[in-house]
């Protein structure tokens, strides 16, 4: 995945197609990159391949969530059950941090320090935020963005609690950003909304503040747009409610003890469509930090993560890459040879859009494709390979020959994963 800065390896792990960076979203066109497919048996020397410390083989299965790790596993899960911004208006593609696991209350610092600290004793189990915004030139120019959550808690009154003491602190409270003004939208009544106008370099803007409980969850809905277009705002609220009420409700969360008698109920597991055994893991443990990588995301789980989120949603699902996997490398799962064909096309054809330019491919490894491009923060290497209905991605920053190690490491599990299908 290729994010809009390279960040450490827990945030910016490759996924999702978040190599499409900032590519038009295209659905008509055809895929016209063909270099680095699925080639024959000459297009690879086992014997010359350089696969540094990496493993070749699948990992173990992984099995169900434990106690330690079931907020993350839940987390990653609701992901695909959270609306991602383009589906509220079109026009937001341009994502800022990539979609994230709220692990506890206190997680949700980084959008709201007053509601964090409520949040933080009020029984949230888990959440997951998206955010992206309308794409700009500069800084100066005007944006319209959008910041969603979705909050679970251990039952309705505990939801219902959580927005109501939120809305009060932010609009009674001032803790040096000023009381927000509390406001209504009329086909919106279950929902708490405050606003407050601000000026920057792009002009005066206003903000929307919006918690709706729906049943054990709290939906957040925080929406900025030129002060001028501050209706915009609340019809982007009632969006993202009348889309996401509907999708949480198909959520098959894991039932609290509350919810299953007293008792823990059977866990789900780790490793949704076994696919993840298939990725190579994060090997540094400070960057194997349980979260939001080592984990199986559905298209729009992925989608979250892309700087492309409506072509990485609409290439996965038309492809039926309903199981990706995320860890040190991303891979992709088609529901046909075909499919995986037009995602490493669709991937390639962007990247070289995007300015990258062709790289050599590994020793030994001819039908993996490679692409460079200098960044502020180094060279930036990505290689994919197909074999079968899988794709495989990796990457480095000022570092090529790791990216070859991945990739050709990532070749030979794949074979292994296809004789396994």
């Amino acid at each position: 995945m290729r994010t809009t800065t390279w960040m450490p390896r827990a945030a910016a792990v490759l996924c999702a197609g978040v190599l499409l960076a900032g590519c038009s979203d295209t659905a008509d066109d055809q895929p016209t990159a063909k270099s680095g497919g699925d080639a024959s048996a000459a297009a690879v020397d086992p014997a010359a391949l350089d696969t540094g410390s990496y493993p070749t083989s699948p990992a173990p299965e992984f099995g169900r969530a434990t106690d330690a790790t079931i907020v993350e596993v839940e987390g990653q899960r609701l992901a695909e059950f959270t609306i991602v911004p383009f589906e509220i208006d079109a026009q937001l593609t341009s994502p800022g941090t990539p979609g994230k696991v709220l692990r506890s209350g206190k997680e949700f610092r980084s959008i709201s320090s007053e509601a964090a600290d409520i949040l933080a004793n009020d029984k949230m189990l888990y959440g997951y935020q998206t955010n992206a915004s309308t794409p700009t030139a500069t800084n100066t120019d005007p944006s319209k963005s959008v910041l969603h959550a979705v909050l679970r808690f251990n039952n309705a009154q505990d939801a219902a609690k959580a927005a109501r003491e939120i809305h009060t602190q932010l609009t009674t409270v001032d803790t040096g950003a000023g009381v927000k003004t509390p406001e209504t939208i009329d086909i919106l009544p279950n929902t708490l909304v405050s606003t407050s106008e601000s000026r920057y370099l792009a002009g005066p803007e206003v903000s929307v503040n919006a918690f709706t409980p729906h049943g054990d969850y709290l939906i957040y809905t925080w929406a900025k747009a030129p002060a001028a277009e501050k209706d915009w705002t609340a019809k982007t609220v009632a969006k993202a409610l009348d889309l996401q009420a509907p999708l949480i409700d198909k959520f098959p969360a894991q039932p609290t003890k509350e919810q299953n008698g007293g008792k823990t109920a059977e866990r789900p597991m780790m490793d949704q469509g076994k696919v993840l055994i298939y990725a190579i893991p994060e090997q540094d443990a400070m960057e194997a930090q349980f979260g939001d990588d080592m984990a199986a995301y559905g298209p729009r789980g992925m989608a979250h993560r892309s700087i492309n989120p409506p072509l990485t949603y609409r290439v996965l699902t038309e492809t039926g890459s309903q199981h990706n996997a995320v860890a040190k490398t991303v891979v992709y799962r088609a529901k046909d040879d075909a499919g995986a064909q037009r995602i490493f096309d669709e991937w390639i054809n962007d990247l070289k859009s995007q300015g990258f330019a062709d790289a050599p491919s590994p020793q030994g490894l001819s039908n993996a494709t490679c692409v460079t491009q200098d960044t502020v923060q180094g060279t930036a290497d990505y290689c994919l390979v197909v074999k079968g209905r899988y794709v495989g991605e990796a990457h480095a920053l000022d570092n090529k020959k790791d990216a070859d190690q991945q990739i050709s490491a990532q070749y030979l599990i794949l074979e292994k994963a296809n004789q396994n299908a």
